[in-house]
């Protein structure tokens, strides 16, 4: 399943932290409980239901489920990893590094973007997932108030998205940017 598969308004957009904040929370719960639907009714295959695990922990971290976020992103990289699923494991354990950050356990979110960072930065399976990384440990440590730092990853991840030519993760990198130079300038 993809996001587009889900019948109900997923969408969200950047607060003022750059967290995810949904653009209709309602309909964001309803798509989560569709989500639950298809794991609990459909008997999807490993796959599909480390997937499912995937975005559940991703939307359950958006609404501010911490707790619930963590179980999901956790069921799937135990899931990916049985299916030597590399790639898969490595997308969920970015999220997961953000529920731990949402949920200011730095000292677990630190070392989980640092592992995922030198992964990126060094194996070539990894490469295409840089920009995210360093966008992602950059809020990471805008939430530690560690404004030089994030503002140096947010500016390699604008570097490795101009290249992308992707409008709306460069637009983010952007605005990410911009609300951490405020806060320097302040």
């Amino acid at each position: 399943m993809n996001i587009s598969d889900i019948p109900h308004d997923m969408r969200f957009k950047f607060g003022p932290n750059l967290r995810e904040v949904p653009l209709n929370k309602m309909d964001m719960l309803y798509g989560m409980m569709y989500i639950q639907k298809q794991l609990n009714d459909q008997n999807p295959d490993k796959q599909e239901k480390g997937r499912l695990h995937g975005l559940l922990g991703t939307f359950l971290r958006i609404v501010g489920e911490l707790e619930e976020s963590k179980r999901n992103l956790n069921q799937a990289i135990s899931i990916f990893r049985e299916l030597d699923e590399q790639q898969n494991v490595f997308i969920n354990q970015l999220r997961l590094a953000n529920t731990y950050q949402w949920h200011n356990d730095f000292a677990s979110s630190n070392k989980m973007f640092e592992e995922l960072l030198d992964k990126a930065d060094n194996m070539p399976e990894y490469a295409e997932y840089q920009d995210f990384v360093y966008q992602h440990y950059g809020k990471n440590l805008f939430d530690q108030e560690k404004y030089h730092e994030a503002l140096d990853y947010f500016r390699k991840a604008f570097d490795l998205r101009s290249g992308k030519r992707n409008n709306e993760l460069t637009a983010s990198t952007e605005t990410a940017i911009e609300v951490c130079e405020k806060k320097l300038n302040k």
